[in-house]
């Protein structure tokens, strides 16, 4: 699109912001009298025109003044904004919670960011992380007393995993030993969504020089590496969504938004580098019952695997304010779970 002159983006500026703020259509009138461009009423009205005449807002009744389409927003996160940055004690506690989510599961993990995020923006938040991210660092097979094997897993990023093993199994301890020492043999430094793969591999060429327990154990050993991917997606806030006058009327739109966690990933897997954040507006966005609504995207690292943390929320939003919480939160994540090199 062709750029606007620095007045024409002032004044797209100001009705933007202005019907943000109010969520009412915006006037020549009210824009003159703020003081913000400086020029009379009718020439504000004139620009109004031009504006209305290149698609980029409307008058959505007679006598009415204008509203931002999605094309103006579009227009405006573009070339008229800048993000907001976070206050320092926004980015001291986001760090500190941050810092105390190593160690749990994606799932928990998205829960908790998720929370952060709708708490800060009074939007709906989703968190997506995979499963399938990290590299193994360590793994560790523990016979309990009670009969079984504990094992226990851990990979880049802060990721962890545990569970019962050959609970119906015959194991000594020497079966329990030449399992681990296969099995970290044949991982170190592996991706987690290799792991399965190389174990199958590997049992197939090896199981008899292991012996039959133990290469049962390392085939119930696979358990560690497989999580669900249907757990990993977490969202909060669903309730801000109604608080939105433009969803008053249209329950059902946002009920088929948050119908399921996996269309709630559908919305938020967009193509972008971690750190980069995506905004679409409107009827930019495929899903059904979207069009009312914008969704902004950050990517983040998980181990060797890529995450989403995103906002959802009507095309009235406060972009400033989403773009720059969640490019910090897709940069603090990257940094506290991306791969470490060594």
């Amino acid at each position: 699109m062709e750029r606007l002159s620095d007045r024409n983006g002032a004044i797209l500026r100001a009705v933007v912001e202005g019907y943000v703020t109010t969520a009412r259509p915006v006037s020549s009138g009210i824009v003159a009298g703020e003081g913000i461009v400086g020029l009379s009423s009718a020439t504000v009205r004139n620009v109004m025109r031009a504006l209305e005449e290149r698609g980029l807002i409307l008058q959505p009744h007679t006598s009415a003044g204008r509203v931002p389409t999605d094309r103006g927003y579009r227009y405006y996160v573009d070339h008229l904004m800048s993000p907001q940055p976070l206050s320092t004690d926004e980015r001291c506690r986001i760090a500190e919670r941050i810092a105390g989510l190593a160690g749990h599961e994606p799932g928990a993990m998205a829960s908790r960011v998720s929370k952060m995020v709708s708490e800060l923006t009074k939007e709906l938040a989703v968190t997506v992380a995979p499963s399938a991210g990290g590299t193994i660092e360590h793994l560790t097979l523990l016979p309990l007393e009670d009969g079984g094997v504990l094992g226990v897993l851990t990979a880049s990023g802060g990721l962890s995993r545990s569970a019962v093993l050959a609970a119906g199994l015959r194991v000594s301890a020497g079966d329990v030993v030449r399992a681990q020492v296969a099995l970290r043999d044949w991982l170190r430094g592996t991706a987690l969504a290799d792991a399965e793969r190389i174990v199958s591999a590997r049992l197939a060429a090896r199981a008899s020089a292991l012996g039959v327990a133990a290469a049962a154990l390392a085939a119930e050993a696979r358990r560690l590496f497989t999580l669900d991917d249907a757990v990993q997606v977490r969202y909060e806030g669903a309730r801000y969504m109604f608080r939105h006058p433009e969803f008053h009327d249209h329950v059902s739109a946002l009920g088929r938004v948050i119908d399921s966690e996996g269309a709630l990933a559908e919305v938020v897997r967009v193509p972008a580098e971690p750190g980069d954040v995506v905004v679409t507006i409107g009827h930019e966005n495929r899903g059904r019952g979207l069009q009312r609504m914008s969704v902004v995207v950050g990517s983040y690292r998980l181990g060797g695997a890529v995450g989403r943390v995103g906002v959802i929320g009507p095309t009235r939003m406060r972009y400033p304010r989403l773009v720059g919480l969640i490019r910090h939160f897709s940069e603090a994540l990257d940094r506290a779970f991306a791969p470490r090199s060594s």
